[in-house]
């Protein structure tokens, strides 16, 4: 990942990933926060 946040971005971007994964990529741009 680029955002090297921690907290938030850490446990709410498994469950984003997952349905990031087949949208985008599921890497960053999605869910910076």
């Amino acid at each position: 990942m680029r955002v090297k946040r921690g907290f938030k971005a850490n446990r709410r971007r498994k469950k984003i990933l997952k349905l990031a994964k087949g949208y985008r990529g599921g890497r960053s741009k999605l869910f910076r926060t």
